[in-house]
């Protein structure tokens, strides 16, 4: 079923891209032939676009507003504790599946002949380049072959800062320690730790409402009703930029990451 949900998903997908293209190719190109070519080319190629754009979108995408809310009280929960709190719960994750052997800062476990070291490091602020040198310095003596380090958020340049150290980093966020450990395991915390919020309405709560994957229907509809309409009133160059923004609604709402779900991945 998932397989043929992905294949339908797919084809509304190209069709909507190749739909958009079209109307503007066949505004300046007078041969169909030429049309379908160059639109199927431009297709082809956006598409590949955004399948990799959306490979690099982060993994909050993926959960609920109900998990995102228990992800962030649960890294509250061990950033306004001792650090043996989030110890001692990973270590407890760990030991449904492993044999893993708790130090002072971090937890070693072995699978498939490979050693890893899960490190909680949990603060107020964003994981940075020094937070990173003194992890490496506190596991360079271990044989180990990568780090799993579990953190509340992390530096926009982190990732380069973690490509210059000679070992292997996987640093997971509060959303993603929640998705690929805590959710895969189906264990979590005891306790949470929720701050008060305010309840007004967000820039970020409209767009939720109105770049979601069920608004796109209405996109669609909207844009073939114009494009239609720019065959018979003169205007035809606003009737095609309306029904292209609306066309881009439509592509945007169905593929977005921000306000639709994917599937997480293995990090071990």
């Amino acid at each position: 079923m998932k397989t043929f949900n992905q294949i339908i998903t797919t084809i509304i997908r190209i069709s909507l891209i190749f739909l958009l293209f079209f109307i503007w190719v066949r505004y300046y190109v007078d041969s169909l032939v030429l049309t379908i070519i160059i639109t199927s080319v431009l297709t082809l190629a956006f598409d590949f676009l955004l399948i990799y754009l959306n490979k690099k979108k982060n993994i909050k995408a993926s959960l609920k507003k109900e998990e995102i809310a228990m992800a962030e009280g649960f890294c509250n929960n061990f950033i306004f504790n001792k650090k043996t709190t989030a110890l001692n719960f990973y270590f407890q994750l760990l030991q449904k599946e492993f044999s893993p052997i708790k130090k002072t800062e971090f937890i070693i476990f072995e699978k498939n002949n490979k050693n890893f070291i899960l490190f909680p490091y949990y603060k107020f602020n964003k994981l940075n380049g020094e937070d990173l040198v003194y992890v490496f310095n506190k596991v360079k003596s271990f044989d180990f072959d990568k780090v799993i380090l579990c953190v509340n958020d992390v530096d926009a340049n982190i990732k380069e800062i973690a490509d210059k150290l000679p070992a292997k980093f996987i640093i997971l966020n509060k959303y993603e320690s929640y998705e690929k450990l805590m959710k895969k395991c189906n264990i979590f915390p005891s306790e949470i730790f929720n701050f008060n919020e305010k309840t007004n309405l967000k820039f970020e709560n409209f767009l939720e409402l109105s770049l979601n994957k069920k608004r796109a229907s209405g996109y669609i509809f909207a844009s073939i009703v114009l494009l239609i309409s720019s065959f018979f009133v003169k205007v035809t160059i606003y009737y095609l930029v309306m029904s292209s923004v609306l066309l881009l609604l439509s592509i945007f709402s169905f593929i977005n990451p921000f306000y639709n779900k994917k599937l997480p991945e293995s990090i071990f």
